[in-house]
């Protein structure tokens, strides 16, 4: 495990980390990736949207993928321009779990409602939410 101030990689068109899924995680995170947006040329009302959605997506990796309690939980979050697109996937090697909670359900229609693309994928061996914007290179 790293902590988010020590990326993976860090490249021009590239970030990549690997964190706790813990809520304070989630909650650092989405601010780096909202600044490392706006340095690719995001409109600024387009960063808000993707911290939010991003925010969203990682929430969920904290509340719903590792439900019993273990120690290692982890989450990868990805951010990518190019292609005319900033791409953000957020995943976790947890289970999906349908039906409702008291404390939740509102995450993956926030996610759709705010992302332009937004899609959620599920297998026995994790959940990866895709997310992308236009964004022409800077």
């Amino acid at each position: 495990m790293i902590p988010i101030d020590e990326p993976v990689r860090d490249g021009t068109d590239e970030l990549v980390l690997e964190v706790a899924a813990v809520a304070a995680q989630a909650a650092a995170l989405r601010d780096v990736l909202a600044k490392w947006a706006l340095e690719r040329g995001l409109p600024r009302e387009l960063a808000e949207d993707l911290k939010l959605t991003a925010y969203e997506a990682m929430t969920n990796v904290v509340k719903h993928a590792y439900p019993d309690g273990t120690d290692d939980n982890v989450m990868k979050v990805t951010a990518a321009h190019g292609d005319g697109h900033l791409r953000i996937s957020v995943a976790d090697e947890g289970r999906w779990r349908d039906g409702g909670r008291p404390d939740g359900g509102r995450g993956l229609p926030i996610i759709r409602a705010f992302a332009p693309e937004a899609t959620v994928t599920s297998t026995p061996t994790g959940t990866i939410v895709r997310l992308a914007w236009p964004c022409p290179s800077a």
